[in-house]
C-alpha cells in the first residue's frame, strides 16, 4: 500500500490536534474551537447591501408583487427560505411567489422567456445564490419595469476579451462577497450572504431576527462545501447546528435516525458538518437532480411552511389523503436518491460502453462526449464521472457540445493520484481550457472542441506512467504493536472539527495480528479485529471477511480513520478500515 505522510505531526496526544488543525489552514485555534459572535464580519462591508435593503423594503412597503427564483441546489433552497421566512415574520401579508428550475439551471436563463410572456407582472425578482452575471436578462427585465435583487457568492466572470462581466442596469442590485473587496470572507455561500443581508435589515427595522435562521445558514454552508477554516464560516456552521429550529430541517434529520441515531433528534448531541454532508445534503441534492417540479416545490414548502398539507404521494394514497410538506420531502428525498442511483447506474453503463467502443482508455485522461440521444441527465454528470474515476483510476471529464462547438461539462478526479493532486490546476496550467471553475477535483469546465485532441496528446506525453497510482495522504503511520491508544483517542475525540475543507484525519496502521477476529451482523459480512486495545472494523464487505479468514497467519495493514464507539456505557477505540493489505 503506497502512502505519503502529510507532515511530521507530534505523537503527544495533547499536541496532535492543534498541530493538525494549524496545518489544515486554521490560523486561530482558540476562535476555531470556541467560536463566538465576535467571529462575524461587518455586513456593511458587502458592497451595495444598504441599497439592496432599501430596494426590498420599498417594494414590501408598496405591497409589490415579488418573485423568488429558487436556485437548484441545497444552497439555493436554504438561501431563498431564509429571506422568505424573514420577510414573512415582519410583513406577513407580503405578496411573495416562487419558482423553481426544472433542471439544474442557475439564475434567470430558463425563466426570462416565461417572465416576458406571463400575464402576471412581478415588480421585484429576488435571485438568491445566483444571477450576478445575467446581464442580458437584467436588461430585459429593466425594459419590463421589473427590479432585480441578486444575493450571490459566485466568483467574478470574465468575457472572451478578459474583461470582468459587470451589470450596471439601474433596476439591478447585486450583493456578492466575491465582488466586495472589503469583505474578507470569500467562503460565504448564498445562504451566508442572505444572512448578512438580514442583519442589515435587522438594523434598518430595529429588530433582531436574523439569528433565527442560522440553522438554515449552516445547512447551506455545509452542503455547498464552503471552507470552514474561515472563522466566520465555522461559527455560522457550528452555531446553526447547535440550535435547529426549522421544522423542515428537523424532519429531515429525524428521517435519518437509523444512520444518525441520537444525533437525529433534539438536542442533536454531537451533530457535526460531516453528518449533514453525508446524510442530509444528499437528500436535497437528489430531489434537485431527479425530482419533479412538484417535488421541488414541496421541498421549498418543507422549509418555509413545513406543516402545509399536500396531496399524499405514498403508494396507494387516495385523492384527498394528505401529508405535510416536511414529511413528504423526507420520504421523497430517500426515494429520489434511490431513483438517482438507478439512473446513475444506467448512465454509467452507457458511458462505459462509449469508453470501450471509442477506445478512450488509450488516454491518460478519459473524456466522454454525451450526445443528445444518450438521454443522460445533465444533473448526473458529476456522479457518473466520479464512478468512472473509481473504476478506471483515471481522471474523467463528461462533456456536452454547445452551439459554439465548445465542450462543457463536469470533471472529477482523485486527490490521492500520486502525480495529479489537483486536476483543476493541471487543466488551467495546460492553457487549453477556456475556464475551469470549482474545486481541485470536482469542477466545471469549457474547452473548444478543436483543442481536445491536442490537449489529450499533451496529457498523454506529460503525465508519467504511474501518475494515477493510488497514493494515500496520511497524517500518521503507526505500528499496531506499539501503544497507540491515547493518540488515537485524541485524534477521534473531536469529529466536529472536520469537514468542509478541513480533511478528516487519516492513518496507516501496520503489523495488526489476526489472532482475535469476530464476524458481525446478521449476514456475518462485517468484521472486527481486536489487537492491543484497538478494534479495527470494516462493515458489509464479505470479500474482506473471506480475505481475513484466508490470511490468518499474515499481518494486516490498514488505511482508515479513528473513531470512538460508546455502547452500554463503555467507550472503545476503533479504526474504520477504508483499505487494507496483507504482509507476511
Amino acid at each position: 500500500m503506497k502512502y505519503r505522510l502529510r507532515n511530521n505531526y507530534p505523537t503527544n496526544p495533547d499536541e496532535a490536534l492543534p498541530a493538525i488543525l494549524r496545518d489544515r489552514g486554521v490560523q486561530d485555534i482558540e476562535k476555531f474551537i470556541y467560536p463566538t459572535f465576535a467571529c462575524e464580519l461587518n455586513p456593511y462591508d458587502l458592497e451595495n447591501i444598504e441599497a439592496a435593503a432599501e430596494m426590498l423594503l420599498k417594494h414590501l412597503r408598496n405591497n409589490s408583487n415579488i418573485l423568488f427564483v429558487v436556485d437548484c441546489d441545497a444552497d439555493g433552497f436554504t438561501s431563498s427560505s431564509i429571506l422568505w421566512l424573514y420577510i414573512k415574520s415582519i410583513f406577513p401579508q407580503a405578496k411573495l411567489n416562487f419558482t423553481v428550475h426544472e433542471h439544474k439551471q442557475h439564475g434567470l436563463s430558463d425563466k426570462i422567456d416565461w417572465l416576458e410572456n406571463t400575464i402576471e407582472h412581478f415588480d421585484l425578482i429576488i435571485v438568491p445564490d445566483a444571477g450576478s452575471y445575467d446581464i442580458e436578462y437584467h436588461q430585459r427585465l429593466w425594459e419590463m419595469g421589473t427590479d432585480v435583487l441578486c444575493l450571490d457568492h459566485h466568483e467574478q466572470l470574465y468575457d472572451d476579451n478578459g474583461k470582468p462581466v459587470i451589470s450596471n442596469f439601474p433596476n439591478t442590485i447585486i450583493v456578492n462577497n466575491q465582488l466586495s473587496p472589503k469583505y474578507m470572507n470569500k467562503s460565504l455561500c448564498g445562504a451566508g450572504v442572505v444572512y448578512k443581508f438580514c442583519e442589515v435589515l435587522d438594523d434598518t427595522l430595529g429588530v433582531e431576527l436574523s439569528h433565527n435562521y442560522l440553522d438554515l445558514v449552516a445547512l447551506g454552508e455545509i452542503a455547498d462545501v464552503m471552507d470552514r477554516t474561515n472563522v466566520e464560516t465555522n461559527y455560522l456552521m457550528l452555531e446553526g447546528l447547535s440550535n435547529i429550529t426549522n421544522k423542515g430541517f428537523q424532519t429531515l434529520l429525524a428521517a435519518q435516525s437509523f444512520s444518525l441515531k441520537e444525533k437525529a433528534v433534539y438536542p442533536w448531541p454531537g451533530l457535526n458538518p460531516i453528518d449533514i454532508a453525508f446524510y442530509i445534503a444528499p437528500l436535497i441534492n437528489a430531489i434537485t437532480r431527479v425530482g419533479s417540479i412538484k417535488e421541488k416545490e414541496t421541498m421549498f414548502y418543507c422549509f418555509i411552511e413545513p406543516d402545509k398539507e399536500v396531496q399524499s404521494t405514498k403508494r396507494g394514497a387516495k385523492l384527498g389523503e394528505t401529508e405535510t410538506a416536511a414529511e413528504q420531502t423526507a420520504r421523497v428525498g430517500a426515494n429520489a436518491k434511490s431513483r438517482q442511483n438507478k439512473l446513475k447506474e444506467k448512465a454509467i453503463d452507457l458511458v462505459d460502453f462509449k469508453i470501450q467502443k471509442e477506445d478512450l482508455l488509450q488516454n491518460n485522461i478519459i473524456v466522454v462526449e454525451i450526445e443528445p440521444g444518450d438521454n443522460i441527465p445533465q444533473e448526473l454528470s458529476g456522479l457518473v464521472a466520479m464512478a468512472i474515476v473509481s473504476k478506471y483510476h483515471r481522471p474523467c471529464l463528461i462533456a456536452r457540445r454547445n452551439d459554439r462547438n465548445e465542450l462543457q461539462g463536469s470533471l472529477r478526479s482523485d486527490g490521492n493520484f500520486s502525480a495529479l493532486p489537483s486536476l483543476k490546476k493541471y487543466l488551467e496550467e495546460s492553457n487549453y481550457f477556456n475556464y475551469v471553475a470549482g474545486h481541485d477535483n470536482a469542477a466545471g469546465y469549457g474547452i473548444d472542441a478543436n483543442k481536445l485532441d491536442k490537449f489529450l496528446e499533451f496529457a498523454n506525453k506529460d503525465l508519467p506512467q504511474d501518475a494515477f497510482e493510488n497514493c494515500y495522504t496520511v497524517d500518521y503511520a503507526l505500528d499496531a504493536r506499539q501503544n497507540n491508544a491515547e493518540l488515537l483517542e485524541s485524534l477521534a475525540s473531536h469529529p466536529e472539527f472536520f469537514g468542509n475543507h478541513i480533511d478528516e484525519i487519516k492513518i496507516i496502521v501496520k503489523n495488526i495480528s489476526l489472532a482475535s477476529i469476530m464476524a458481525m451482523g446478521t449476514n456475518k459480512d462485517s468484521m472486527k479485529i481486536s489487537y492491543n486495545g484497538i478494534d479495527y472494523v470494516r462493515f458489509k464487505d464479505m470479500d474482506f471477511v473471506e480475505a481475513i479468514n484466508n490470511n490468518r497467519l499474515k499481518l494486516l495493514t490498514v488505511y482508515g480513520r479513528a473513531n470512538l464507539n460508546t455502547f452500554m456505557g463503555r467507550t472503545s477505540i476503533q479504526v474504520f478500515i477504508d483499505d487494507y493489505d496483507f504482509e507476511e
